[in-house]
């Protein structure tokens, strides 16, 4: 029975050095946490020697029981080397996530932006051209023609009246097969396609930025989703545009943030209005996981940026 009970908190403790090692390399704890943990093994190895030799107190107990000292020897080496390691990566990681990969996300913001703006446009009962933009369909660069007004987008502008983002979340009767309609999501998709493809060479070195990356195509896959519901006359395409417009306003202000900009560029909108404030959390997916995309500090700063976004500060 005494042997039993020795081996019950070695295998204890050897799920939590496994349950450790799997929120480190998730980012879920800090540097200064691992190093602890690692500092930990070290003086957990250190005592089993010594208990050993010089002073044998604990010999007896390690010779007779040598498959418990190999599982013991095995779990403290293998969590002294890997916390190690991953110590310096997290370190190596927090240095990226706040140079190489913070000028970034600097250049997504402008992506996201356009894209909730012409996801507020969808809500109008007329194409872009009667709103004050026109040649939107011309060839060339996706939602490119956004540019031509860039000061209706301004924050601080007087009443704000210009920008399609202080637009309710509506879906006209006429929506249901406007052709214009399915030409500006795929606008959307093809301008987080642009992002995706001009930016990951510089953030996906990061875990933080590989999983901002992710979050910019699963943008994309509901965006999708939305073209396809317009075309018939499904009730929850008001819902998924509400949700995208929340989550790009939101990634905007975010990802404007992480990129160390003070202060914000002025079309990066600081309240959820005229959208819902909800106090639950935003998914970026369908998939509830979501929420745990982003490390520890970043789910933090994401925390902050959505209080921020519902305070109106």
């Amino acid at each position: 029975m005494l042997t039993f009970l020795s081996v019950v908190p070695v295998v204890l403790a050897t799920g939590l050095i496994a349950w450790v090692v799997y929120l480190a390399k998730e980012q879920q704890i800090g540097p200064n946490t691992v190093r602890a943990l690692a500092i930990l093994c070290s003086a957990g190895l250190l005592a089993m020697l010594v208990s050993d030799w010089p002073t044998t107190w604990a010999s007896s107990f390690w010779g007779d029981h040598g498959v418990l000292t190999s599982i013991i020897n095995t779990v403290l080496f293998v969590g002294i080397g890997f916390l190690v390691y991953e110590d310096g990566e997290l370190r190596a990681q927090a240095r990226l996530d706040s140079s190489l990969t913070a000028a970034g996300l600097g250049g997504i913001v402008d992506h996201v932006v356009d894209v909730e703006v012409a996801l507020g446009l969808l809500s109008a009962p007329s194409p872009p051209d009667a709103q004050g933009w026109p040649g939107w369909q011309d060839d060339g660069q996706p939602l490119r023609w956004l540019r031509e007004h860039r000061e209706w987008l301004h924050r601080d502008q007087a009443g704000a009246t210009r920008d399609p983002r202080r637009r309710p979340v509506e879906l006209p009767d006429e929506a249901v097969g406007a052709a214009w309609r399915h030409e500006l999501v795929d606008q959307c998709v093809r301008r987080l396609l642009a992002a995706i493809r001009d930016w990951a060479p510089v953030i996906n070195s990061s875990r933080n930025g590989t999983r901002v990356l992710i979050a910019l195509a699963e943008l994309r896959k509901d965006l999708m989703e939305l073209s396809a519901m317009l075309h018939v006359d499904d009730p929850a395409a008001v819902a998924l545009l509400a949700s995208l417009r929340q989550r790009t306003r939101l990634l905007a202000y975010f990802l404007e943030s992480m990129s160390g900009a003070r202060p914000l560029r002025p079309e990066v909108l600081t309240t959820f209005e005229p959208l819902s404030r909800t106090d639950a959390a935003l998914d970026w997916a369908a998939d509830p996981s979501g929420k745990d995309m982003f490390g520890r500090e970043w789910t933090r700063a994401l925390e902050t940026a959505q209080a921020a976004l519902r305070s109106g500060r």
